[in-house]
């Protein structure tokens, strides 16, 4: 059986990125952000290729989902690109097995008090994400995912209050910080190539860990709670027969599973409602 790995790759939490300016293609340094990004990838894709992985798939999963330079990356890798997509910042990792799941440059959620561009899944959008009844960041939305198709997720980059909070909710996990934050949009910086170095020792030290990650269980039904930022937004989700609204902003969804989840986010992302007038 051919060993395969997946990985989610985002940007905020990749070495040398600090500022919304850097995040989109119009912005200051974008350019030079997704190299960055895309050379951080790389170097996970060449330490789990020495580590004997033999194809690897890969989420893009930033901003409009074209980031990651395609020329630069290594062969054995495939990649997700552009929106929407049914399992969001992990499409892809319901195709075939895979050994686990790296998430790579991601960021803390929207209701830490630390973390640099610190959101979940749309700052304009959304201010709280719960699964039933915690809150929950980017990671713990993928990783729950992860877990429906039986993949541990086994490493995770970013900055160290990321990296913190990553191991308090998925345990044990291999983790590489790459930057120190300063605040929202500040941070001590590893420079590119000496984060490129830890996340290649980190990757192979995952990989010889296999053994100690284990899938989280998952629960038989999942209550997602999601605060909007407009109440505008709520007021019109209430009006889909599976939604509840709770009050002025938040609204319910209850589901079987984290497909249904994903499709569901998917949906608050890109049909333009949570963002409306």
């Amino acid at each position: 059986m051919t060993k395969r790995l997946y990985i989610s790759a985002d940007i905020e939490g990749v070495a040398g990125v600090a500022t919304i300016e850097q995040l989109t293609p119009s912005g200051f340094e974008y350019q030079q952000a997704r190299e960055w990004m895309t050379d951080e990838v790389t170097a996970a894709c060449e330490a789990a290729f020495d580590g004997g992985i033999e194809e690897i798939v890969i989420s893009d999963s930033h901003g409009n989902g074209q980031n990651l330079l395609l020329d630069k990356l290594p062969d054995n890798v495939q990649v997700v690109r552009s929106w929407p997509r049914p399992l969001c910042m992990m499409e892809g990792i319901q195709h075939g097995e895979y050994i686990g799941a790296m998430l790579l440059g991601y960021h803390t959620g929207a209701n830490e008090m630390r973390g640099v561009l610190a959101h979940t899944l749309h700052s304009k959008g959304i201010t709280q994400v719960k699964l039933n009844g915690e809150t929950a960041s980017e990671t713990t939305i993928c990783a729950a995912t992860a877990a429906h198709y039986g993949v541990p997720v086994i490493l995770v980059s970013g900055d160290d209050a990321y990296t913190e909070h990553a191991k308090s909710v998925l345990g044990d996990i291999e983790a590489v910080t790459t930057k120190w934050a300063c605040s929202l949009t500040s941070a001590r910086m590893l420079q590119p190539k000496q984060a490129r170095h830890k996340v290649r020792a980190g990757v192979a030290t995952a990989l010889s860990r296999l053994h100690e990650f284990k899938v989280p269980s998952t629960p038989e039904q999942i209550e997602l709670d999601v605060q909007c930022m407009k109440r505008y937004a709520a007021e019109l989700l209430d009006y889909l027969p599976c939604v509840e609204r709770l009050d002025a902003h938040n609204i319910r969804f209850i589901t079987s599973d984290m497909v249904a989840v994903s499709k569901f986010l998917a949906f608050l992302l890109f049909s333009g409602i949570l963002t409306a007038q």
